[in-house]
């Protein structure tokens, strides 16, 4: 059985003060049950089995894909997974370019593709992890998904 209708999935210090805390509320106020993990991991740290956990027991996951998004290790096994979900348990997978634009995410250019080669460089990611996490990025820009440029989104609530 499904726990959570929505996972969140998002780069919290570049968008939780302002988007994710109006989306979190917005479907907390519709009624729709979201997971979203305020803790980020630490160095070497594993994604926590229960957030693998909350992954597989929600029936949606928004991804909201800002400029910060790559730079996190924790972000990438999130997405990674969320994608895995998405092709073999139809785990409905809902993207949000999040002030970065979409091509920007698919090919890994501009800031975004800075982002990616830093963390790369960073922690030491082999090339098989490597190429899992460019496959996910060109896949979700494939998925209909939410473009949105302005980060002032009160009128969208």
């Amino acid at each position: 059985p499904k726990t959570y209708d929505v996972f969140l999935s998002f780069r919290g210090e570049d968008s939780r003060p302002k988007f994710m805390s109006h989306l979190y509320s917005y479907l907390q106020n519709a009624g729709i049950y979201a997971f979203r993990d305020d803790e980020e991991i630490q160095g070497g740290d594993q994604i926590s089995i229960s957030l693998l956990r909350a992954i597989r027991q929600s029936r949606i996951s928004i991804v909201v894909l800002s400029a910060n998004y790559v730079n996190s290790r924790w972000c990438m096994l999130e997405l990674e997974m969320i994608m895995e979900m998405g092709r073999n348990r139809g785990l409905v997978v809902v993207p949000v370019f999040y002030e970065v634009d979409p091509s920007e995410v698919r090919h890994q250019k501009g800031r975004f593709g800075e982002g990616f080669e830093n963390l790369i460089s960073k922690i030491s990611v082999d090339e098989s992890t490597k190429s899992r996490w460019q496959r996910d990025l060109y896949e979700i820009c494939g998925i209909r998904g939410f473009v949105l440029k302005d980060s002032r989104c009160d009128d969208v609530w």
